[in-house]
């Protein structure tokens, strides 16, 4: 099998503490119960080769029937051995799993020593200074088109992740969000760097020679709600809002499902001052 893709940015703060210059993450998303061999091995091999300060997930690692269930409980214990793992559940997780299996994953990530963000804020210290680590994590009725919600979905405002997350503090905060398509709310709430997947990279990527990417766009074809070259597809987003504050989105394609020209991703994010 085929090893992930490894896709490196870097998120340039001055709000960033100086304690956390060049902290580098790493981002597992959408895998969907794919499997890289054993305890998904290729996945944890490149993580090790990146000897990053620490792991996320953004959602939708399982669903369905959750098959291989042992080798992703098996990925979780090889990643917490050597890294904190924070994660955020996304569509799938909650609509689609079976109760009594969603729960028992939970609880052993939560016995391995990972840590579910879901409406959380966490504080993650280094030298002294801190920075926050917050989960948003919401039902198929924010999902637009998805699970038969339609047209009378409720839309995501900067108000709704307050009502989930509280008012944003002074602290830099990453935000683990499933869902990219909401950063514009995400950044006027105040998330300093969100982390998100869920479009699997437009499904489809149109292969464009790299003379004529600046002219044609996003080469992303398909988002999960059936909407054509999705805004926030995958990639290194920004957004500056009116207070002067420029925010970041990082989108992973993912790891798992159906995909043309369209390999598995896996995220490398350094977070720098400057």
């Amino acid at each position: 099998m085929r090893s992930p893709e490894l896709s490196y940015y870097t998120a340039v703060s001055n709000k960033l503490p100086p304690a956390f210059d060049g902290l580098k993450i790493i981002q597992l998303s959408d895998l969907h119960n794919q499997t890289f061999g054993k305890n998904n091995r290729l996945i944890t091999d490149l993580i090790n080769a990146e000897n990053p300060d620490l792991v996320i997930m953004t959602g939708d690692m399982f669903s369905h029937s959750t098959p291989h269930l042992s080798d992703f409980v098996g990925m979780i214990e090889n990643i917490t051995k050597k890294y904190p793992l924070y994660y955020v559940n996304g569509n799938h997780e909650l609509s689609d799993t079976n109760t009594t299996v969603f729960n028992m994953i939970a609880h052993e990530a939560a016995r391995l020593g990972a840590v579910c963000v879901d409406n959380k804020r966490v504080t993650v210290k280094r030298r002294n200074e801190s920075i926050e680590i917050a989960g948003l994590c919401y039902g198929a009725e924010y999902y637009k088109g998805v699970r038969k919600i339609g047209r009378n979905y409720k839309k995501v405002t900067p108000g709704v992740i307050t009502s989930f997350l509280g008012q944003k503090t002074d602290r830099f905060t990453i935000l683990l969000a499933h869902n990219p398509l909401d950063f514009d709310a995400q950044a006027v709430w105040g998330a300093d760097v969100s982390f998100g997947g869920h479009i699997h990279g437009g499904v489809v990527r149109i292969p464009v020679p790299r003379r004529f990417k600046s002219i044609i766009g996003r080469p992303g074809l398909l988002s999960p709600e059936r909407r054509l070259f999705p805004k926030y597809q995958a990639g290194h987003y920004t957004k500056r809002t009116h207070d002067g504050v420029v925010h970041h989105l990082i989108v992973s394609r993912g790891l798992g499902r159906f995909r043309i020209n369209n390999r598995s991703d896996l995220v490398c994010c350094v977070l720098s001052c400057a």
